[in-house]
């Protein structure tokens, strides 16, 4: 793979860091614009909540597959993004493998894989400081359609809790 080289940016960029909010009941993620009066950006996109978009872009990027994971898959998705890094900066793919379990059985086996996927793709939080601890839970739905609920904690160094979400709909399309 071939990596491009991003000088870094100025010390006064603006936050384009945009917030992608969570929406239970239709079981995905979504930008919104802000209200015109808001004075820092009238009508732009909202970066208030950047802690819950970094995990939900985390969770549901799709992290490109293990080489060999299914000989007859060609596709092994990941990000583009994951070929550019800033000058000197080691370049870390995002997203999580979550995809691979998207049309396999719900199994003990695969709610376990769940919770360890989701654990690897926010593993970079603790690394890079912006929590101290994750943690991450996962289960089956047994009704209305069988599929896997997957809980994300993120927690600050005094121990409270700065983040929970319940991730839920989106793996009803399981089997």
């Amino acid at each position: 793979m071939t990596y491009a080289i991003i000088p870094p940016a100025p010390a006064r960029s603006p936050n384009l860091f945009w917030a992608t909010y969570w929406s239970a009941r239709e079981g995905l993620g979504d930008w919104r614009v802000v209200p015109l009066n808001q004075p820092d950006n009238p009508g732009g996109l909202d970066a208030r909540e950047a802690l819950a978009s970094a995990v939900v872009i985390s969770l549901f990027t799709d992290k490109r597959a293990p080489e060999g994971w299914r000989p007859e898959v060609t596709d092994r998705r990941g990000w583009w993004g994951d070929g550019v890094a800033e000058e000197g900066a080691e370049v870390r793919p995002i997203g999580s493998h979550l995809w691979l379990l998207r049309n396999e059985a719900v199994t003990a086996e695969n709610v376990d894989l769940a919770r360890i996927y989701a654990l690897e793709s926010l593993a970079w939080m603790t690394d890079e400081n912006v929590c101290a601890r994750v943690e991450a839970t996962s289960g089956i739905i047994e009704n209305p359609r069988r599929g896997i609920w997957l809980a994300v904690d993120l927690f600050a160094r005094d121990g409270s809790r700065v983040f929970a979400e319940r991730y839920e709909r989106f793996w009803q399309e399981t089997r």
